[in-house]
């Protein structure tokens, strides 16, 4: 289908897509003896040739253009009936008008192209350098016909391009909801198993803390220990039951904030001041690199969300062996934009890549975490129909890539 940023290109475009066009060109030219035929489509400021049959070499193909203000067709724009001229000499109208000195014409016909909402999309018209006879019930009844089907055309091509787009929203939210689903199935299975596990031990420890308390001596370290545990049991258990929460409120809000244009350097000094204590902990370097700053596509609690989350697991899977150096990159190419946090912490193990933006997937032990942060990400890059990608090596470092726009 045609994906044309100029609109006016687009409707060129689809006037070409009509296969009887040519032959209408030329059966009017046949008609009215006149040497050059067109379908013009007309704006406020704008006269495109979409087709063209010329054969007294007036000089106008086929894209060209005409400014509004010399032509005829600006006025039919105006008051929507046809201008028929045999003769410009004789005609009491015409005669002084600015539109056939301009262009030498001494006849001219055009009729205008209405849609069946009532939009005005052109003109059918035709020219010549010497008089013909087209002020009659069958020349101008033809061009009104012709106008009629090219209208008709041009309708039915627009509700074919709208079915189409319309297909392809369909087949988008057809995978996200099979995307949905899948999550959804995995979401149940693991929540299920991570509520079980912290829920189980405390009933465990209360047991044993039963037990404990009917002794007649009590063992006050004993109890302090089995209090302990319990706290560590209830804090997994919060952090669970908030880790589903975050991803619950994804799918619910995924279509309510509207995209705006941010600036990556504010919005990375604002991570920033919310990760502070982590940052000057593991004294890390973040660095943004953009020569254009201006950020498009993303809400702004979601590209801070996906920030954070990037950044934070920069610094805390770093290598032990040197400072966090963090770079937030920001590209623009063909249209898109390209946005990137590269650090040089402690890498990603090779066999383990492709599970790293599922649910609760966690590969360093030795940090806390939920093991849902990526997930999100992945989550919030895919509500705007992006792309994430991940280049990482052991003991050297990690790059994302998000694409989107």
């Amino acid at each position: 289908m045609i994906e044309i940023q100029d609109n006016l290109l687009k409707d060129l475009e689809a006037v070409k897509q009509i296969p009887i066009v040519p032959n209408m060109l030329e059966t009017v030219c046949q008609l009215t003896g006149m040497g050059f035929s067109a379908v013009a489509r007309v704006t406020e400021d704008r006269w495109l040739a979409c087709s063209v049959l010329d054969q007294v070499q007036f000089g106008l193909k086929e894209g060209g253009e005409l400014e509004i203000a010399t032509t005829l067709c600006n006025e039919i724009r105006d008051h929507r009936q046809p201008i028929v001229i045999d003769n410009v000499a004789e005609d009491p109208i015409y005669k002084e008008h600015h539109t056939p000195r301009i262009y030498g014409l001494k006849s001219y016909i055009s009729v205008p192209i209405i849609l069946k909402d009532g939009t005005f999309f052109g003109t059918l018209c035709a020219i010549d350098p010497k008089p013909a006879k087209v002020n009659n019930p069958e020349v101008i009844s033809t061009f009104k016909m012709f106008a009629d089907l090219l209208a008709f055309h041009l309708q039915s091509m627009s509700i074919l391009e709208r079915s189409y787009q319309a297909n392809l929203d369909l087949q988008r939210k057809n995978s996200v909801l099979r995307n949905a689903n899948f999550d959804l199935d995995s979401f149940v299975y693991t929540a299920s198993h991570d509520l079980k596990s912290p829920i189980a031990n405390i009933e465990g420890l209360i047991s044993i803390l039963s037990d404990a308390v009917l002794k007649e001596e009590l063992d006050r370290e004993e109890i302090k220990q089995i209090t302990s545990m319990m706290k560590v049991s209830l804090n997994r258990f919060s952090t669970t039951i908030r880790d589903l929460t975050t991803i619950v409120e994804i799918e619910k809000t995924e279509e309510a904030d509207e995209p705006v244009t941010l600036d990556l350097f504010e919005i990375v000094e604002s991570v920033k001041e919310d990760l502070q204590n982590l940052i000057t902990e593991s004294d890390a370097q973040i660095q943004v690199v953009a020569t254009d700053s201006r950020l498009a596509g993303f809400a702004l609690k979601n590209i801070k969300s996906i920030i954070n989350n990037l950044i934070s697991n920069a610094i805390k899977y770093r290598s032990p062996d040197r400072a966090p150096l963090i770079t937030i990159r920001l590209e623009k190419r063909d249209g898109r934009s390209y946005l990137s946090v590269q650090d040089n912490g402690l890498g990603i193990p090779s066999s383990k890549k492709d599970g790293i933006f599922t649910m609760f997937k966690r590969f360093h032990d030795h940090v806390e975490g939920s093991g849902i942060g990526l997930y999100i990400v992945k989550r919030m890059v895919d509500n705007v129909q992006g792309e994430i990608k991940v280049e990482s090596v052991l003991h050297e470092g990690t790059t994302f890539t998000i694409i989107f726009g």
